[in-house]
């Protein structure tokens, strides 16, 4: 039988479904298993930029790791840290429209006992003020796939900084991005791995 990550790759649900039951019934943490499964989505990515994928297959394995959420839900509640870790308003910058990776990475903050308000995809800069504002957040996730949308995100960042001059806010970019394009943006912190955004996180709110 091939691993969670590999039947997540090869995008066969029932087999997925199958298996995480297994792994949870062989004790398996919700978090281990939410690994498994971000590696699974990392080969869906990397299948779908040689195109050996399609559109319809990302959108379908973003419905296989929404299935897996949902099985691992109950088994979830009993980890949450009791403990509120802090607030979080997360999106995926205007004109981007992916979110694998910012659903991971939202359930994996939650999972540490993070509030995450999730403002979805092709988020408008001015949106993030009025949820910032709103939740009173103390940390900006802002997840971008595409260079095309380099501008925006920028844009986003400085709009924060207007927002809250004495940069008390803290703002983590994560998917493709680099070094060079957090300095472009003027964020605080970058990603590409969702545990790495997690601990960041953790660290900046003193829980860790």
């Amino acid at each position: 039988m091939p691993s969670l990550a590999q039947a997540i790759s090869d995008l066969n649900e029932s087999q997925v479904m199958e298996l995480v039951k297994l792994r949870l019934d062989m004790g398996a943490t919700p978090l281990d298993i939410v690994e498994e499964c971000r590696n699974g989505m990392i080969a869906v990515g990397e299948r779908y930029s040689r195109g050996e994928y399609f559109l319809g297959d990302l959108v379908l394995s973003a419905e296989i790791f929404h299935e897996v959420m949902r099985l691992l839900a109950p088994a979830l509640d009993n980890k949450v840290s009791k403990k509120p870790a802090g607030k979080i308003v997360f999106g995926t910058v205007e004109g981007d429209i992916h979110d694998i990776g910012k659903n991971i990475t939202i359930s994996l903050l939650r999972c540490h006992g993070f509030e995450v308000c999730d403002l979805g995809v092709n988020v408008p800069p001015d949106k993030f003020i009025h949820y910032l504002k709103e939740t009173g957040a103390s940390i900006l996730c802002l997840s971008i796939l595409l260079s095309s949308c380099f501008e925006a995100l920028q844009r986003t960042v400085n709009l924060v900084r207007l927002f809250d001059s004495q940069k008390k806010i803290k703002i983590l970019i994560g998917g493709q991005v680099n070094e060079k394009v957090r300095a472009y943006s003027g964020a605080d912190e970058w990603v590409t791995d969702a545990r790495r955004g997690v601990t960041i996180c953790q660290k900046w709110m003193g829980v860790l």
